[in-house]
């Protein structure tokens, strides 16, 4: 297993998780971390694995880095802090200095495995910008070339990482010997830049793991030593967590397992695995523009039938829609809000033809429920509006022939100014250029260029099917 390609950390994890009482031994730990040519580093197969779905290793629960084994060392709030504050705090006042190894005595050598810079993530491009907005700078440029759908998603993203920072800084100002024992250490260091670095290694690299009563507590989540250098894929074969006794029962872990249940990860189980074989993980059936808000990537297309996956997501377009037409767009805002339909208008490459999901040909066909030149909500709009809630109860197909003709006229135009946008979005990508550029450039330009193109052609293919009258 030695090599020069294997983490220059591994025998330290592995050193720090036997005490934890894990086996280490290769016959229980058949993977290793080792370099891969385009993700840094990843997990590979030491050995083949004839049986699917074999169990590949056991991470202690005691090893599991979560609210649950911090709690203890930290002194107790309220409201209690979630289990991402928890963890991006420990990480915060025990992050590595200038790619060193973390000084922490209860997490040190898994905390040095992690990520220790996420230059190429998006949202470290967005927050740059808002930190210094007068200065023009590689990430300012990137953040310009972003097409709207996921500037609107970063935006959420940033909202999120802003209401956990402010909770902690209430919460390191109530414990002040938690900051005095950082700056000991370190002097200077700028805490939000610190504190983002500690939130993006737990938005990326974090999985479900029940620990909670209920399935949907926002807790049940963990960091997992090892299984977070597993690299990404939208295919199988991908390994799989071993449903836990608390998963399967639905009744939350046992009181008498104090930091819950042990994590165990299985091979694929579609397939055997060769020796030296790459070990996947599937990180959640996403869209290629959720995959880059979230962790700063996407799947790159092999093949036509990659274009099947494709989606656009109009919320902003669409929301701008609505805000242009003033107290009626209002008006018709909160009937959509009421109805639940406002928000998540999409547009899909396939199954054929290319198509816009029903929820965006709702909004659109209220849109023109009443004429763009109306100024007021007119007398009666209650029973105006009954022919259009026929339309979603099934009671009728269409409001009229002419409301079916301005909705696709509307929609046909947002293609094509996606379509114009997108040729402009990509020209502006390739041309970013910069001297000295750091590594992460062109694979985060490569990201970029296929979300237009992604785009591009799901605008074209919906623009052709309402061209072609297809219906819906």
């Amino acid at each position: 297993m030695e090599g020069s390609d294997v983490h220059p950390r591994w025998f330290a994890l592995l050193k720090w998780l036997s005490g934890h009482g894990m086996d280490v031994s290769q016959e229980k730990l058949p993977v290793v971390a080792r370099s891969t040519p385009d993700a840094g580093y990843g997990l590979f197969s030491l050995r083949s694995i004839i049986e699917p779905a074999t169990p590949l290793f056991t991470i202690p629960a005691s090893a599991l880095l979560n609210h649950l084994t911090l709690a203890p060392h930290y002194p107790p709030t309220k409201p209690e802090l979630t289990c991402t504050q928890f963890i991006s705090l420990h990480l915060l006042l025990h992050r590595p200095l200038n790619g060193g190894q973390s000084s922490d005595p209860l997490f040190g050598p898994y905390i040095s495995v992690l990520p220790q810079s996420f230059d190429f993530h998006p949202l470290i491009w967005l927050w740059k910008r808002r930190s210094d907005p007068s200065r023009s700078t590689l990430e300012s440029r990137l953040v310009k070339c972003l097409p709207s759908s996921i500037l609107a998603k970063l935006d959420k993203i940033l909202s999120l990482f802003d209401k956990d920072w402010r909770r902690i800084q209430d919460y390191l100002r109530l414990n002040p010997s938690l900051i005095d024992d950082r700056n000991r250490i370190v002097n200077g260091i700028h805490f939000e830049q610190d504190y983002l670095w500690a939130w993006l290694n737990v938005n990326t690299r974090c999985v479900y793991h029940r620990l909670a009563k209920t399935q949907t507590d926002q807790n049940n989540m963990t960091l997992c030593p090892i299984l977070d250098l597993a690299n990404h894929t939208p295919t199988p074969p991908y390994t799989m967590p071993q449903a836990t006794r608390a998963e399967l029962w639905g009744i939350g872990p046992s009181s008498r397992r104090k930091y819950g249940e042990d994590f165990v990860l299985l091979s694929p189980s579609t397939s055997s695995t060769r020796c030296n074989e790459e070990m996947f993980l599937r990180y959640g059936a996403h869209s290629n523009a959720t995959l880059f808000a979230e962790y700063g990537f996407v799947n790159q297309p092999n093949s036509e039938q990659d274009h099947n996956d494709y989606e656009l997501d109009l919320g902003k377009v669409i929301e701008d829609l609505f805000s242009e037409r003033g107290d009626i767009g209002y008006w018709m805002r909160e009937v959509l809000i009421e109805e639940g339909y406002w928000g998540d208008w999409t547009l899909h490459f396939s199954p054929v033809p290319a198509h816009p999901s029903y929820r965006l040909i709702t909004a659109l066909r209220l849109y023109h429920l009443l004429p763009v030149s109306a100024d007021d909500i007119p007398p009666g709009s209650d029973s105006t509006l009954q022919v259009w809630r026929d339309t979603m109860f099934g009671k009728r197909g269409t409001i009229s022939e002419e409301n079916e003709g301005l909705w696709k006229g509307t929609l046909s135009k947002i293609c094509k100014d996606i379509i114009e946008r997108g040729k402009g979005g990509l020209k502006m990508t390739v041309n970013i250029q910069e001297q000295g550029s750091p590594t992460w450039l062109q694979p985060a330009k490569a990201c970029i260029e296929t979300l237009w193109r992604e785009e591009i052609d799901v605008a074209i293919a919906v623009a052709r099917s309402l061209e072609d009258n297809e219906e819906f």
